[in-house]
Order: structure tokens, then sequence, then C-alpha cells
């Protein structure tokens, strides 16, 4: 029986805002874990776990209920006991909110509902706890799923009375009769393991060594995925883990060896072969293991240290190895991992005997374990950990724990886990011998692994805003130690490039502090907090080192470590901001505080213009140091589809950046060099002007001329120089790329040199340079005004590297300015010749030179260079033939895979690649030798390839922009139209040949495989690369054949990452539907998560438009229709501008990516289908989720399937002998039993007392709220935006009225069907409506009268019942005023459609309200229409003459005209001597058509009409009272609104117009006697007249009443 659930409409917004995580108000938990031990039981081939938690609990405060965490388990409450005692625990897991309940029928538009519903596995905002009060004070578990009552201290003490002392102790009894604590034990299975556990290798389809291990997350809830526990980061408590597992791997998968297996054999023959009845049907799984496979020892790799290995007495074939963490560890540090690892004895292989004498008792062992065949590859890969943990040793303290294990293993997502003396890290950074590409990479990464058990696991940050000072150190050490493996300069020119790469990336970015609570969105959060954490450490670093000439943060990092290690208080192993930073302090004798607030608290980096004057005069050089971060950060920035993934889940978790400082200060050196060659430091302080910059004045020290040596007087000196000249003269003539000076060399390598104007220049100059920021204490941007000159002699004179890498940006920078030049191209090649330079200099210049490889000027000279530098190294003599590979010079060998790529990017006026340029890379890739090397040239090769798919494709931006220089309009002669130029068919023979030599890559790599396939990766790379360009045809299928299960993960991935780039997400719908079930049922969690970043990026290319040719196909239609195109035209840059939109702006490539995707069914089911994965795990569900809101449109509605209610039948058979036969029958019931009657008027309310409600917060007035002539009419009504299905009529306490069935009432005016577009207010409850559409209730029956056909339909509120009684005595009522407003009730109506309707609202008394323009919520006014608590004053007013109320206020009133028609005038008929008292009048308004507003100011005159005689009346203004609805209705007062003032006409007078007769009026009778008369609300229609009454009269006259 489905039906449609609609949400509250409090939920439905038109924009839907950012999304911020929930909040959690849990408060902490009193008690904290003293210690935990847990047992576990693994079985590879069923892939279950088992096992028993037990947790000691120690109270801070009276406690009976302790709460643990626990996920994905299965747990018999019964069976859990606190201290030997049973007790009552209940168990709700957390991820029962995943699965679909069965009556659910819903699908992708319905994702926010879902994620609603898994809001209890989300991450949560929540008071965050210190770690410093975890120790002593508190704990706080994430779900607290297990919920244990603790039992009495009696029970305790009973139950364990007869225990052993020993025993005791672990409980914490004392001896005098008190608990310490409690433990609980708690058995569990884990039902899936997707989560906490990782197996590998345990499918029959899967080859690789079987091996489990653990998974890690940034946020808690991975470990409690694993064992119960108390997942909190600031819970630490000391741990003792015991595994069982199969011994061999033979005993895993329960196979025998080949001499086992004849006995076991026997054994099935001579037992049964039947299983019993209810036994499960053993599953077949077959496992290709050889002898020698079967032998292999099964290892546990664990956090702490090793204590016990014993076989199982039960079963052999099992063994349990237990370990022991003493010191107090979170439970995110603990892990471990199991399978048939080899052991790799580190620590005594590269450690040599007087290191270990010099270290002593501090020496740490290292271990390695890798799967079977790799050890030689651990060795290699880890050959500089030992060496690493004896450096930090012996510079920043003792190492914490005993021994440290590595364990290589597959299928990690990330790169490294740092546990508790352990370390889980990927195969994927092995690398044998021969491999020497990515050794410093590695070798970091391995390190960093290292450096975080000091800071990291040993010392924890206290809250969230001190997770990257934890992480920063750990980088600082990392960093600090390739220094001293790679050289200075490796260091320096890292940090260079690190520092260049976050001033480009910090922008709009969460600032360090904040950066903590986000690190839960994603990796990328982490990878910023990598990149920035170390470099603001590096930069306080060189400025606490300068300013107090001490080691800096070194020394504070070893008094930190050497505290942790000595100190038995927990507070020594928790780190935070604040601390730190007074050490900092009291180091460096500085304040910091500026320094934290920019760098820490606050968000970007600074970026100087620097404008630099040498004054003659005064003999000094005027500086002015200007900022401009915030006129970058106004910039609009292009979107990167690498970044799209990020921007979009910030955007969606309200992720805000941070405050933006607008000047940064703190020291700068400024170094010039002078004339003579002498370089002078200057430190200046930059200080927060308004006017962000600073102007300083740095004297100049050369007070008398010397002579300028320049470059000439240089080499000639160098010349002149014979070999035994001085070290002085020698230092003094240190001279950078002075290579190939000889004239013929020069003359032969086309070398330019400075002309004679520019040399003048340089004559004439008082310093040969000036270097910003010398030592290297800003993260910045610096753009200075120094002529290009001064750049070279900084580029060849300063030994610093990052001088030298600032002037190769300068030259990057400036190229747009001078364009190439031979001259630029000289220095660049000369750098790139010299082997002094650092490589990475050499290899930028080598990148730059292309740019000044064209043919226009300066004649292909780049090319040129670039192709004699690589003949100079590497080829024979005046070939372009290699030599065969010597790779033992690693730097050189860097530059050797540098320059064929940077040959392949060179560009003609064409766009192409000269033809000597892609002649020169295919001959370096045909003859490659590497018969010679002893390294491997694999990774070279892939190199080449991909220059050799790079030269091919032609640079667009040229190509068109020679297209448009060629353009021919066709008025040639026709002869020579028809001469045909000659075909180049060397392109094509090229490409054949290139293809060919892929190709032959290609096929090597299946029969010989390289490292990490590379060959078959480069060439799919190759691949698409040129059926991108449209240089291939397309052809998917060369991809779609590696996606097969068994390829590698690598080539997997590149081949979906190929298809992706081609566009075939944004062309083939179906292939998006495929790649999303890759997504979700790979079972490699590496692959799943590179799939999914690979499918973010091409979600973005369709969002920015990449693969769309709008503007082609506008351009193309309007060439088609009149032949010529015109590029202002308006639809042509209406796309432009589209585009751009979609480039630039998140909302509008959002947009555009929905609207390509929210009408593809199949593509959201198959989204469904990938949520609904039992493989994936809970932050994968959540991205999928995600994925959901950016590609499908939301749906609130929810349709729900239930079973129809069952009842039995029983039906007597035959009768037998003693006994009966009763047939009984199961049936649906589809009808409801019997109908229910309309429930019963509830009993009529008191009589009100006649008062009156003054409100003293404004002027005094009868109403709470000013009243506006009848004739007016309301302002525009809110149009309705969200569809509801049902009507909601609710009045204020008082039930609401059923319509009752009544007999043919008096003729009235047709009534109109409900609005179906009215919105509904969230605040009234909805009543029971008829479910057929053709019983829906009128306008009258609901008890909202319409107006006749014709005019718009004005919905009416209903009556509550108990008004329905009360009008029942209206004769006998008396007189009441009350002008106090009730409280506003609202009005639900049903809408099947969304269009455009007025809102309705009702008053207190029912009556139609005036309409408000929606306004945002405001501080309520003393004229608001709901009660107020004060100020309100009720006064009798029984005995006040009706003459003192009207002088009350006798300031002019706005006079205006109502008609109104009446129609009980058989009321006024009756015979006099039967009417004791004066009647009552109803008036009813007239039906008219809505009129236009009237103007305020222009007042209409009262009309006369004769009306028959009848007794006179007056009407007082007053504010209306409960009107019932039907024909039974009490009557109401008239309530009269003014539009321009609010207390204009609170005391309007009702005047009687005087009759055709021109007769006196009668005196009105007394007060108390008159009975109140109907109000004429605006534009109202009658209600339904009762049948009982007469009908009315034919014709009746109107009855006309003026008000003030």
């Amino acid at each position: 029986m489905p039906g449609i659930l609609e949400p509250e409409p409090a939920a439905v917004a038109a924009d839907t805002p950012p999304s911020e995580p929930p909040i959690d108000d849990t408060p902490p938990r009193p008690y904290v874990v003293f210690n935990q031990n847990v047992e576990i039981d693994i079985d590879f081939r069923e892939r279950r776990i088992q096992g028993r938690s037990d947790i000691l609990i120690v109270p801070t405060a009276d406690v009976s209920e302790v709460f643990i965490d626990a996920r994905q388990c299965d747990i018999d409450v019964a069976k859990i006991t606190v201290s030997n005692c049973e007790v009552e625990a209940s168990y709700k897991d957390p991820c029962d909110w995943i699965d679909t309940p069965d009556h659910y029928r819903w699908s992708a538009p319905q994702w926010a509902i879902r994620k609603h519903r898994m809001e209890p596995l989300l991450h949560h905002r929540r008071k965050e706890v210190p770690a410093l009060d975890h120790d002593l004070k508190c704990c706080t578990p994430l779900n607290g799923s297990i919920r244990v009552k603790l039992p009495s201290v009696d029970a305790v003490l009973q139950k364990n009375r007869n225990s052993q002392k020993s025993d005791q102790q672990d409980l914490l009894l004392h001896p005098d009769g008190t608990v310490g604590g409690y433990r609980i034990s708690i058995p569990f299975k884990l039902r899936n393991v997707c989560d906490g556990l990782q197996f590998v290798g345990v499918n029959e389809a899967d080859s690789r060594y079987p091996h489990v291990y653990t998974r890690h997350s940034v946020e808690p809830g991975t470990a409690s995925a694993i064992f119960p526990c108390i997942d909190d980061p600031g819970c630490r408590n000391s741990w003792k883990i015991s595994i069982t597992c199969p011994r061999t791997l033979g005993d895993a998968f329960h196979q025998a060896l080949a001499t086992q297996q004849q006995f076991r054999g026997t054994e099935a023959v001579n037992g049964s072969r039947k299983r019993k009845h209810g036994d499960e049907e053993p599953r077949k799984r077959e496992y290709a293991l050889t002898e020698e496979d079967k032998l292999l020892e099964m290892t546990v790799v664990c956090s702490g240290y090793l204590t016990g290995e014993v076989v199982s007495k039960d079963d052999e074939t099992k063994k349990t190895m237990t370990f022991e963490v003493d010191k107090n560890k979170a439970a995110k540090h603990i892990g471990f991992a199991v399978g048939p690892f080899e052991h790799v004895d580190l620590w005594s292989e590269f450690r040599s005997e007087e290191d270990d004498t010099r270290l002593g008792v501090s020496a740490a062992k290292v271990h390695g374990y890798c799967l079977p065949g790799r050890a030689e590859e651990v060795r290699n890969t880890c050959a500089a950990l030992v060496t690493a943990v004896d450096h930090f040793v012996l510079h920043f303290g003792r190492y914490p724990f005993e021994s440290y294990k590595v364990c290589f293993v597959d299928d990690m997502v990330e790169d490294t886990i740092p546990l508790c003396a352990f370390s889980l890290c990927s195969t994927r950074l092995l690398f044998p011998r021969e491999i020497i590409d990515t050794e410093v990479d590695v070798t970091r990464t391995l390190v960093y692994s290292l450096a975080s058990q000091w800071f990291g696991v040993n010392i924890v940050p206290n809250t969230k805003a001190d997770i990257w000072l934890v992480v920063g150190i750990a980088w600082f050490m990392t960093d600090y130690f390739m220094k001293t493996l790679c050289g200075n300069n490796e260091f320096r020119f890292r940090t260079k490039s690190m520092a260049d790469r976050l001033v480009e990336a910090d922008m709009k970015r969460p600032s360090l502090q904040d950066l903590g609570e986000h690190l839960y969105l994603g990796s990328f959060e982490v990878d910023f907090m990598n990149l920035k954490a170390p470099l603001v450490l590096f930069i306080l670093d060189r400025r606490l080192s300068k300013s107090s000439g001490t080691a800096g943060i070194t020394r504070i990092i070893s008094r930190m470590v050497s505290k942790a290690n000595t100190s038995s208080q927990a507070s020594d192993e928790i780190l935070m901001s604040d601390a730190f930073r007074r050490a900092c302090e009291k180091t460096g004798n500085t304040r910091l505080e500026h320094f934290w607030n920019q760098w820490v608290i606050g968000s970007g980096c600074p970026r100087f213009d620097v404008f630099q004057r040498f004054n003659k005069k005064r003999l000094c050089v005027e500086m002015t140091i200007s900022q401009t971060q915030a006129i970058a950060a106004a910039k609009t920035k292009p979107l990167d589809k690498n970044d799209f993934w990020r921007d979009v889940v910030e955007e969606n978790h309200a992720i805000y950046a941070g405050e933006l400082q607008q000047s940064f200060t703190g020291p700068m050196t400024i170094r010039i060099h002078e004339a003579d060659g002498t370089p002078y430091e200057h430190i200046v302080e930059i200080r927060e002007e308004t006017a962000k910059s600073v102007k300083f004045e740095i004297p100049y020290n050369t007070k008398y001329k010397r002579l300028k040596r320049n470059r000439r007087q240089r080499e000639r000196a160098l010349a002149s120089n014979n070999a035994k000249g001085n070290e002085e003269s020698q230092k003094d003539l240190y001279y950078l790329g002075d290579v190939l000076q000889h004239p013929d060399e020069i003359e032969e390598w086309d070398f330019r040199d400075w002309d004679e104007e520019t040399e003048a220049k340089m004559d004439q100059e008082s310093y040969e340079w000036i270097r910003m920021d010398a030592d290297f204490e800003w993260i910045c941007e610096m753009k200075t005004n120094l002529p290009p000159y001064m750049y070279a002699s900084q580029l060849q004179q300063d030994r610093d590297v990052t001088a030298q890498q600032d002037s190769m940006l300068f030259l990057h920078r400036s190229f747009s300015k001078t364009g190439p030049h031979p001259l630029v191209s000289t220095i660049l090649t000369r750098t790139l010749l010299d082997p002094r330079y650092y490589y990475g200099i050499r290899i930028m210049a080598a990148t730059e030179l292309p740019r000044h490889a064209v043919n226009d000027h300066v004649n292909w000279i780049g090319l040129r260079h670039l192709q004699k530098a690589f003949q100079h190294f590497f080829c024979y003599p005046d070939t372009h033939t290699p030599r065969p590979n010597n790779f033992s010079d690693k730097r050189q060998y860097l530059v050797q895979c540098a320059i064929p790529e940077a040959v392949a990017r060179v560009r003609g006026e064409d766009g192409k690649c000269p033809r000597e340029a892609r002649r020169f890379i295919l001959e370096q890739i045909q003859a490659n030798n590497n018969t010679d090397n002893i390294y491997s040239d694999q990774l070279y090769i892939c190199k080449l390839i991909k220059a050799l798919a790079i030269c091919q494709i032609p640079d667009e931006k040229k190509a068109k922009k020679q297209m448009s220089m060629s353009l021919s309009f066709g008025d040639g002669d026709d002869d020579e139209m028809d001469v045909e130029e000659d075909v180049d068919r060397e392109p094509q023979e090229f490409r054949d040949a290139a293809i060919e030599e892929i190709e032959r890559y290609r096929r090597m790599d299946e029969y010989s495989p390289s490292y990490h396939n590379c060959f078959t990766t480069a060439a799919l790379d190759a691949y698409s690369r040129l059926m991108k360009a449209k240089i291939m045809p397309l052809n998917p299928l060369m991809f779609v054949q590696y996606l097969q299960d068994k390829t590698s993960d690598l080539v997997r991935i590149k081949a979906c990452e190929c298809l992706i780039e081609l566009g075939l997400l944004a062309n083939n719908p179906a292939f998006l539907r495929f790649f999303l079930s890759l997504i979700s049922t790979d079972p490699s969690p590496f692959v799943r998560d590179q799939l999914f970043k690979a499918l973010c990026r091409g979600l973005a290319s369709i969002a920015f438009g990449e693969n769309d040719d709008t503007e082609k196909q506008v351009a193309a239609q309007q060439m088609a229709e009149d032949g010529l195109i015109v590029e202002q035209d308006t639809a042509i840059i209406e796309a432009k501008q589209k585009a751009k939109a979609r480039r630039e702006d998140l909302s509008a490539a959002l947009a555009a990516l929905k609207e390509e995707t929210t009408e593809d069914e199949n593509l959201q089911e198959t989204l469904w289908k990938a949520i609904e994965s039992p493989i994936l795990s809970v932050a994968e569900r959540v991205n999928i989720l995600e994925l959901c809101s950016i590609l499908v449109e939301e749906d609130q509605s929810l349709l729900m399937n239930f079973k129809y209610p069952t009842y039995w039948t029983v039906e007597r058979g035959e009768k037998n002998r003693h006994r009966y036969i009763m047939k009984f029958k199961r049936h649906l019931r589809t009808t409801p039993r019997k109908t229910y009657a309309a429930p019963l008027p509830s009993s009529p309310r008191p009589e009100p007392k006649r008062t009156i409600t003054l409100n003293l917060n404004r002027h005094g007035s009868f109403s709470a709220k000013a009243s506006s002539p009848a004739a007016a009419q309301p302002p525009p009504l809110p149009v309705a935006t969200s569809p509801k299905p049902q009507a909601t009529i609710a009045a204020p306490k008082a039930p609401v009225a059923t319509p009752k069935p009544t007999p043919k009432p008096t003729p009235a005016p047709k009534s109109t069907p409900l609005p179906k577009s009215t919105p509904l207010p969230k605040s009234a409850p909805a009543p029971k409506q008829p479910t057929n559409s053709k019983q829906m209730p009128t306008l009258k029956q609901v008890g909202i009268p319409s107006k006749p056909s014709g005019s718009t339909p004005t919905p009416r509120a209903a009556t509550p019942a108990g008004s329905q009684e009360k009008v029942k005595r209206s004769e006998s009522h008396r007189d009441s005023i009350s002008v106090q407003a009730p409280v506003r009730p609202t009005i639900e109506l049903s809408q099947a459609e969304p269009r455009a309707s007025p809102v309705v609202k009702v008053n207190g008394n029912g009556l139609l309200a005036s309409a408000k323009s929606s306004r945002p919520p405001k501080r309520a006014s003393t004229d608001s229409d709901g009660p107020r608590p004060t100020k309100l004053i009720k006064l009798n007013t029984s005995r006040i003459p009706s003459t003192a109320l009207q002088n009350l206020d006798k300031r002019p009133k706005q006079r205006k005209l109502v008609k109104v028609k009446f129609r009980a005038w058989e009321k006024l008929r009756r015979p006099p001597k039967n009417t004791p008292e004066a009647g009552s009048i109803r008036a009813t308004p007239k039906h008219r058509k809505a009129e236009k507003p009237e103007k305020p100011e222009k007042s209409e005159k009262p009309e006369k009409s004769n009306i028959s005689a009848r007794p006179p009346t007056s009407f007082l203004a007053s504010p209306p009272l409960t009107q019932g609805s039907g024909p039974t209705s009490s009557p109401p007062t008239f309530s009269s609104q003014s539009s321009t003032a609010p207390n204009s006409s609170s005391q309007s007078q009702g005047q009687t117009q005087s009759s055709g007769g021109g007769k006196p009026r009668k005196p009105l009778p007394d007060m108390g006697m008159r009975k109140p008369l109907p109000s004429a609300a605006p534009n109202v229609a009658p209600a339904k007249p009762s049948s009982a009454s007469p009908p009315a009269p034919k014709a009746p006259p109107r009855f006309k009443i003026k008000f003030k």
C-alpha cells in the first residue's frame, strides 16, 4: 500500500544553504580507561574475526552506566560481564542506519533523506575536551553504541571474594572493601570488515599472498570497527593484544601438505560424507598454493613489543602472539598485520659497530617486514631508516619505544600510517636497487612516518587546533634529516619550491588553527596542512635563530622529547600551541603575537612589490615595499579540475576561508651587492601601515669611487690568472656559468653577449644586484623593478640556490614582456652546461629554453642550444646518436631526462614542432642502449615515450593565429586555385614510426614486466594524448582491454583516467554508469580511491565545459545561414559568457553539471546501487552521497510500502467421530472495518467578559493592531514555491470542526475549488482528508466561503467547533467588546501542482487577515499581532457610555465607504410586540470583483440610497471576535484597518445615513441590551445560510455603512 510521505515544510527551501556538520551535545563521561586487553582470532578462509575485549574502567564520579564504542559487530549482550558479574547491557550498531528498511522505496533523488538517516555516522561538531582532561577526568566516546549497567560494589565483592589475589588486583579490588574500577568483558564478532580491516589475497581470483591488516583514518570511528573500545583520540591507556592466527599459510586455507593429504583422505573415506540436517553447505574455494607456499610461516606484526608466542593446545594449526604497549596510547594508534611476512633485520645490517657503541642504550632496533620475495627491495628502500633513527636520537632525543617495525602491505590508500612503534607502508613505495628516480621522495615519506613516532604517537596534540603543530614538527624533523642526507642545496631548493606552491594554494583556505577541524573532509586538507605547517615552522626557526643566535626550534624540540621520555606525568606527552609559543618566545627572547596571528590564526601569504631607486645626492637606496595580497585575492581565479571536488565539499560543508591578512609584519634582510662586489646586509622591520606600503632609506657604503669589475674584466682576469694564483683571488673571481668562453666555442654555439648600450648601463649602476629576503624568513611572492641584467648577475654570482631560483623565476615571468632573445638563451644554455649549478636549476634552464626556440628573430636558437647541450653530454661527437647509458652520476641523469621533453615542447609559428626536433627525439628512443648500465633505464624510456607524444601535438593558440593571418577570400584566378601543392608525407611517416616504437615497448611489458608496468602506463598516456589532440583516431577499446580484474592496479587506474580524459563521461552515459559500478565493486580500496578522484576530475571537465562545442555550433549555424561569421553576434557572445562563467564560478559549473545529468534515470539507479555496495566503507558512502547532491535534483518526498493488515477466518468442516475439522484462512484487510462518524462538537466556551484591552506600549487605542478601510485591498500576496499535498486548518485552543452533511441550502454563490498552490505553514497540524480526489471538500465544507465565479477565490478559515455551539445561544449573549487580538493561527492548503496563488492567513477570529510582504525576521514590535505578556490592562467597560468611548481620540480619521449586502431582513420584520429588545442586524459584504487599491490621499465620498424604515442602528468599530463557519456562526463585529497610520482609526465611530424620508432616528437601546453586529471584512464572501431560516427576499435593499 504505497503512499507519499512528505517531510516537514520547514525542511523545504528554495536555495539549500550549506549543511554544516550536526552538533553533538553529548556531555563527557565521568570515567577513564585504565587498561584494555584485546583477544582476536582471525579466520582467513571465511574472512571472519571474533574475540573478546576487556576494558578496565575507573570512574571519576558516581556513574551507573558506561558507554563503549563498537561498529559492525555482532555482540551477545547477555554474555557481557562487569568484574565477572552478569549485568544488563544493550547494543545498537550505528552502521544499521546504512541499511535500507524494507518498506522504503527510495532512489537517488532522496539522497538528502538518506544522508539525514546516516547522521549518526557523520562527522559531528561537539564541544571538544582537551587531551589533558582525558587522562584524569573524563572521556568522550564516539557513539556509545554499547551501554552497560554497572553492578553495585557489594555485588562485585560478593562475586570475587574467592578469586585469587592477583585477579583481585587486576580488578582493582582493594583490601579495605572498596572497588577502584570495573573490568568490562565484551565478546564480539565482526560481521563486516570493510571499515576496520582489509583482507588481501583471500579470493579465488586474487593470486597475491594472503594477508590482513588494520585500516585507519584521521577521524575516530575506524578503531571501534576493529574491536570494542573508547574510540577517542584523547583517551589513552596501556594495551595488551593477543592475536590468534594459523601457523602456516596452508593451515589458513585448510590445505595440508601432499604427504598429509593421503592420511586425511583415508579419514574422509571412513567418515560419513553426508551433512547433518541444519548444517550449511560448505563453500568450495580452491586456492592454488604450492608446497612451498603451504609451508610459509604466518607472522603477526603489531603495535608494542612481543611478549610471547605459543601454539594453541586445542588446535595445532593455530598459534597466539601477544604484544604489550606499556605506555598510554589511544586506540587509533593500535594496529596489526597478519600474513606470511619475511623479516628483514635492518638495524644490524645498516648500523656499524661504532654507531652502536656511540648510541649505547639509545640505539633503537629497526625491523622490516614484507611479503615473500621482496626482502631485497625492503633493504634498498629502507636503507636510510637506520641512519634517520640515529640522527633523531642524537639531535632530538631518545626513541620513545623499544623497537621500530615497518611492514609493507598491498592495497593501502595512504603511503604510510604511523602507529605505536610500528608503521604500515604501501608496497608501492618499494623499489629495487636499479631504480633511482624515486629514492629521494620515498625516503622522505618513510622518514616522516618515523618522525611521527616522536610527534604524533608519543607526543599528541591537546586539541584539534594543535594538530598542525604536531604535523609540522614531524615534517621539520624529516627535512632536517634530509638536509643532512642530500645536502643544503636540495633542502633549500625543495623548501623554496614548496613556498612558491603555498603562495598559489593559500588563497581562500582555512587557517592552520582551523584546519584541524576539517581534516575529515578528505586527503586534500591533509595535504594542505603537510605543505603549510613545516614551512611556517621553518620561517619561525629562521627568525628565532637570527634573533637569539641559538639553535632555534631544534633546541625546543629536544627539550620536549627529553621531558616526555623522562617524566611520568601524562601532561608532558601532550603538546599545546600556547605552551610551544611561550617556549619559542623564551628561546628567541622576542614576542611572537603578531607572527602567530598572521601565520597560524590568519590565512594567506604576503605578496610584495618592491620599488628601488638609488639617490646619488644622499648616497642611499630608496626602497618602497608594498603588499598586494588583497588585490590578488580579489581577482577571479579560474577553477581547476584537480581542486573541483575540494571546492564542492568545502562549499557543501560551509568551510569558510580564514581572515585575510591585509599586511604582514616582521623583519626582512636586504642584501645589496655594491659596485665592488661586496655584499652588505641590512635588516628592516616591515610594520603595519594604513597605506600597506613601507619606505626605507638604506645607506650606501662605498664612499669613494672604486673600479667596478664588469664581466669582461673578470673574464680577462680569469684568463690571465696562472694556475698558481692565490686562493683569495680565485674566491674573488668566483663566477658560475663561465663555461665555453673561447671565441671558437662562442662561434660554434652561437652565443651572444651584452650589447654596448646595456654594458654602459651596467657600468653606471651603483650596485650589481639587490637580494630581497636574503635569509629566507618569508613565504611570499617578491616582485622588484630591478633590470634583467641584475638578475643575470645574481644567477651567475650568488651561490645561494634560492637566489638562483629567484633569477630563473624572473626570467620566466619576464618572457611575456621581452619575448625570445638570443642573449637569454645564451645565459640559460651556460647554466645548463655548468655542472657546478644545482641540478634543479639546470632542469629549470632546460625547461625555459623552448620558449626561446622560434624561427622569428632568433632563428631557432633555443632548439639548437638544447640539441647541442644534449649532444655535448650524452651523444657521440657531431651526431645525435646517444652513447650507452651511464647513470652513475644521478644529477646528470636527471638533466638527461629533462632535455628530451624540453625539445618536444618547441613550437614554430604554425603551432607545430619542427621536423628536426621530432626526429631528434625519435632517434634517442630508437638508439637507446642500456647494456653496460648498472641502473635501469625503464623510467627514462617512459619519459622519451611521453616526449614522443608531446612533440606531435600542435599548439592550438599558435595554429589559430596562423590560420587567421592566412585567410583567402577566393578572388584569385581559377588557374591558381587549381594548382595543388605537394602534400608533405613526413608527419604521417613520423607518426607511424613513433606509434610503432610506443607499441613495441607496450608489447614488451606483456612478456617482461617493467617496474610497476611503467611501459604500459606510459604507452596508454601517450595514446590518450594523441587521441585527444585528434592525431590518432579515437579507439576506446585500446584502454577498455586493461579494465579486467586481474590487470595490475596502476594500469587499470591509468586506463580509466585516459578514458575520462578522452571525454567518455560526457559523451557516453553508459560509460559513466560502468565507471560508477567499478568504483563500488573493486575490492582494492586504493583503486576505489584513485578511480573516485579520476571521476571527480571527469565531472569537473563536464562542469567546466571542456568538451562542450557550443560556441563552435553557434558559429557553424550562423555560417550555414548567411555564409558570414559575425564574431560579435549575440548568440556567440552569450555562449562565450556562459562558458566563462562555468570556468570561473562554482555555482554556474554545478548548475551546468546537474543540467547534464539530472534527467538520466539510469545514472541515478547506478548511483543508488553504488551506495548499497557491501564493500564500501562509511567514508566512501558519504562521498557518493555528496556526488548525488551535485548530479541529482533533490526530492524531499519518500515513497514507503506497508503491508496490509491481516486477519483470519475459520470455517467448521465435516464432523467426524470425536473431532471437528476446522479450516483457517488468512486474508488481507484492504478496506476499513467500519465507517467512522464525525466527532461531536465540544462543549461551549463560557461567556466572555465585556472587557477592553489597552496596549500601553503605544498610544492608547482599542485594538492591538491598527485597522485599514474595507475598500482597500491587501498588498500582493507571496507566491508559493513548493508543492504541498494536503490542507491543514487550525485555530488556537479549539478542535477542528468536521463538515456535516446538510439539506438543500438557500441558493448561494457557486463555490470554487480550493486553490492547490497555497503554501503550508509548518505550525498547523494536518487533519484527516479524503483520499479520493472527487471527495475533496469544497470551500463551504471546510468553512471557507468562496466568491462567485469570475472573481478570484478568497479562502476563508474554518471556525472552531466550540464556536458552533456558542452561536445557538447568541440571542442570550450580552454585548461584549474585545479589542485584544488573539494569537493568529495558520492555514495549510493542498497543492497538486506548483502554480502561483495568494497565501491565505486567518486571524484569531476566523476572519481573513491582510497579507504581509515577506521580510527578514526582526524583533517583535509593539504593534505585533500576538499578545504581549506585559503592559496589557483589561478594563471592564460595561458601564462606560458610548460617547465616552468615542471621544477617546478626536484626531481626524480617513473616511471610506464600504458596501455590504444584507440578507437577514426576516429578523427585522418581527412584530414590535414580540421584540422586547432591539434586533441584531446581520450584514454581509456585497459580492464584487477585486478593485484596485485606492490612493491614500483621496477619500471616497459616501453614497446615499433609500432604505426602508428600520430601527436606527449605530456601529462601533471593534476588533473581530471569533466567527463561526457554516450557517450558525455567531455574529461578528466590524473591524476596519487604516492604511495610513497604525492608530489612525482605532476609534472610528459608526454613523447612520439619513433615510429617504428624512425622519429622525430613534435612540439606540442600552449598551448592555444591544447585540454585536457582523463585521465587514474586505473581500469576504457570505457564509452559507442555515436551512432552518426563512429564505431571503428576492430584491433585498442595499444597506450602507459609513466608516471613519
